[in-house]
């Protein structure tokens, strides 16, 4: 059992976030895309997904293995918008950051993969970690991330409805039935692990719903267990995850709304293909091009764009959201002959670290 202890300044300090952005889901694929869990709503995905996977992949596997802990990618990089900004927070991750989660990692699997060899120390092996899930993030969850971000948006909003009518007693008593709220305690139930207890110090804890984890997940920094983030599963009926996988009626309509080029921007761009370089390589097309495809968007009131870091990054409005879950999901095609690296049983219990 995990228990998390309120004081009265945490619970004013309660707060709830729809997700943390593409990159974490996109890591918490991998503990769905394990076993046979959920089938009805997952196992089609599965299917696709790990006919499209090779041996190179099998960083995925290190990151993400069979038994837990992870190597918590998704606590590196942090909350983000897009694959682009949680990149690069990963990237300026310190290494004395990096070293905790690995020697974390290490101490319970006893050695560090040859995969992620390197990590703390090497920008390189950085890049090449992060250009796998950015593969893969395409190939699994990218298709779909509009709506999923949808659904997890609508799950907030339920949860907002019942924090407003049944106060935070009332929130966090309908987490989840692994979740139990006797005040002022919040406990997990973690299965076989070993029990933890986390004190907040007054900063409150963050609620994250996931579409992919389907277990509750204490995620929190090695040298700071007071600053924790607690994950646990969206509702997800049957229903739901049919609309997700199978979207609307075709791109046509889409492409005859918005012409065959621009439609393809904005579908990148919910992608989590947010730079204009990179979107002008992703479409073979020039920048100034999709500068000018970029404003048509962005007048329309379909993407946003901000300046980060030097960067020119652009992000779908809702609206734009909305109107791509109007067509259906490109179809996965193999990268090369289909192995299956990830076909093991996923955890069945919470663990107090993440990604």
């Amino acid at each position: 059992m995990h228990r998390i202890h309120f004081t009265a300044d945490d619970l004013a300090r309660v707060r709830v976030a729809p997700t943390l952005g593409p990159m974490a889901e996109t890591l918490f694929s991998l503990y769905t895309l394990r076993g046979r869990a959920e089938e009805t709503m997952f196992g089609g995905w599965r299917r696709r997904v790990r006919g499209a996977l090779d041996s190179r992949f099998a960083v995925l596997a290190a990151i993400t293995p069979a038994r837990l802990p992870s190597f918590d990618m998704a606590f590196l990089a942090g909350q983000g918008r897009d694959l682009a900004e949680s990149a690069e927070t990963f990237l300026a991750s310190p290494r004395q950051a990096v070293r905790a989660e690995l020697d974390f990692y290490a101490g319970h699997h006893g050695r560090v993969p040859a995969a992620l060899a390197g990590i703390v120390e090497s920008l390189d092996v950085r890049r090449e970690v992060l250009s796998t899930v950015d593969a893969y993030h395409h190939a699994a969850v990218g298709p779909h991330w509009g709506r999923i971000r949808a659904h997890l948006d609508a799950e907030r909003a339920q949860r907002g409805t019942i924090l407003l009518d049944r106060g935070v007693d009332g929130l966090l008593s309908s987490l989840h039935p692994s979740i139990r709220w006797i005040p002022p305690t919040l406990h997990i139930n973690a299965g076989d692990q070993f029990d933890a207890d986390f004190t907040l110090d007054g900063r409150g804890l963050l609620l994250v719903s996931s579409f992919f984890l389907r277990f509750p997940l204490v995620m929190y920094e090695p040298g700071d267990p007071a600053d924790c983030i607690l994950f646990y599963p969206a509702v997800l009926g049957v229903d739901h995850a049919v609309g997700i996988w199978t979207g609307g009626p075709s791109r046509r309509a889409l492409a005859n709304l918005l012409g065959r080029t621009r439609a393809s921007v904005l579908t990148a761009i919910a992608d989590g293909v947010t730079t204009t370089g990179a979107l002008a390589r992703r479409m073979d097309i020039s920048s100034a091009a999709i500068s000018q495809h970029t404003a048509v968007l962005r007048e329309a009131g379909l993407i946003t764009t901000r300046r980060h870091h030097g960067s020119v990054l652009h992000h779908p409005t809702q609206t734009g959201l909305t109107l791509l879950d109007q067509h259906d999901t490109p179809r996965l095609t193999a990268l090369t002959p289909p192995v299956q690296p990830l076909a093991t049983d996923p955890p069945s219990s919470v663990h107090p670290r993440g990604g």
